[in-house]
């Protein structure tokens, strides 16, 4: 695989969390309206229901869109928003969990969104870091030797 394309699976990688996050999003957005209360295990308001609904559904959106992609540095600023939004909703939820002591159920939570998360490191590691990093160990020049590190002369002259 070239790191410069987005692959076939990939893409479809991309299109299933785009669905799911469309489908995630709308339920969310319409959450007042459908009194769904296993959706989210506490009480939220109606105004940021809709709220993390839209985001939901813009990130969903955005990820369908990457799905027709096939050029990674196209697909790369979408995927550093998503990598940095489910970074700290993970974090945060870890945080609810261990210092607050929040309800068991959001594990289920943060156990979901590890794999997405999880994913998207992948990506960038794939894509990014690896290429670089090869990249920089072929281009490097050798430093030069300090005086220390030379051959000695020969001391018998």
């Amino acid at each position: 695989m070239n790191h410069r394309e987005f692959s076939v699976p990939e893409r479809g990688l991309a299109l299933f969390a785009g669905l799911f996050n469309l489908v995630v999003g709308t339920a969310f957005f319409f959450l007042p309206e459908l009194h769904w209360t296993f959706l989210w295990p506490v009480p939220i308001s109606p105004v940021l229901d809709r709220f993390i609904g839209a985001i939901i559904l813009g990130n969903g959106a955005g990820a369908c869109w990457l799905s027709t992609e096939r050029e990674w540095a196209r697909v790369r600023p979408l995927a550093i928003v998503a990598l940095v939004y489910g970074t700290l909703v993970m974090g945060g939820l870890l945080y609810h969990l261990l210092a607050l002591h929040a309800q068991s159920i959001f594990w289920l939570y943060f156990f979901f969104d590890t794999p997405f998360l999880a994913v998207f490191y992948g990506l960038f590691l794939y894509h990014d870091v690896v290429p670089l990093l090869k990249r920089t160990t072929r281009t490097q020049p050798a430093a030069p030797l300090t005086r220390f590190q030379q051959k000695p002369h020969n001391m018998m002259r």
